[in-house]
């Protein structure tokens, strides 16, 4: 199974290198890894950093953010299975071939979501989050119960006549309103037990910006009388489905990651870090 990954990237080099040894080192038998960096500009060395990287397609070309950054990098590829990683998010490993797996014993899957790790600048356990296969109630109220960094979906997504791509429009929650335009288009998403990822919380993501309050209070603010009603109908129901699922439980677990080595920018092997007392509260955000 070929897999094309997609990195935004914009002066996040000291990232970006962890991040493209995380995939670097999924590749084996049976699995064939496409990794495209679409670069927006840095100045902070990147561009001539990724001339260094045979094994990446490093574009650098202007674009409108984010999202347009991944639709260009989604639309150079080539692979079977697509997902985008941003530059300060890494995957875990035996990640691809997990997902490969589970794509082929589940052929009725058009999207995978795992679990994420997040961790701080230092790569230290904050907390976790679990995938949660989103309902149409729970998109409707500007919620993403998946973490990006652990999203794969079939190339006919995003490629031929009936692609659906990010609205660039949205610079904090295009990934709402895309994984929203595929269900409502029938697309269906299973989740795969299993760390996937991890997601770097510094306080500077996108996601918890001012633009992010910004647009959820739009969507909110567009709702209708009785949506706006039901609404703690609709938490509740996911919050008894997220227990039956066993969302706030985890027993302990290990999670290995690439440190940032002072004089290569990343280290020869991944650091084991064990998590004695896991945690699904995420500081400064909702469940």
């Amino acid at each position: 199974m070929k897999f094309t990954i997609v990195t935004p990237s914009f002066g996040q080099l000291k990232y970006l290198r962890l991040n493209a040894a995380s995939i670097a080192d999924q590749r084996e038998p049976g699995i064939e890894v496409e990794h495209i960096v679409q670069d927006g500009g840095s100045k902070d060395g990147t561009r001539e950093w990724l001339l260094t990287q045979p094994n990446i397609k490093g574009i650098a070309e202007a674009d409108q953010g984010m999202y347009d950054a991944i639709n260009r990098g989604i639309l150079k590829g080539t692979g079977d299975v697509f997902s985008w990683l941003n530059c300060d998010e890494q995957y875990l490993p035996g990640t691809l071939a997990a997902v490969a797996a589970f794509f082929e014993e589940h052929p009725e899957a058009d999207m995978v979501a795992g679990d994420t790790v997040v961790v701080d600048a230092k790569n230290e356990y904050g907390c976790h989050r679990k995938a949660v296969v989103p309902t149409k109630g729970i998109l409707r109220l500007g919620r993403t119960p998946v973490q990006s960094s652990s999203l794969f979906f079939r190339a006919k997504l995003v490629t031929g006549p009936d692609a659906v791509l990010f609205d660039p429009q949205w610079k904090a929650m295009g990934d709402w309103a895309w994984l929203k335009t595929l269900n409502d288009r029938g697309a269906r998403m299973l989740r795969i037990p299993r760390f996937l990822s991890t997601f770097v919380d510094d306080g500077g993501n996108l996601g918890m910006s001012p633009q992010a309050v910004k647009e959820t209070r739009s969507v909110y603010g567009a709702l209708s009388p009785w949506h706006r009603a039901t609404e703690h109908l609709v938490r509740g129901a996911d919050y008894a489905r997220k227990f039956m699922d066993g969302y706030y439980r985890q027993e302990p677990f290990d999670y290995a990651v690439y440190d940032a080595d002072p004089a290569t920018g990343v280290s020869a092997q991944r650091r084991l870090h064990n998590v004695a007392k896991p945690t699904w509260h995420w500081k400064n955000r909702s469940h």
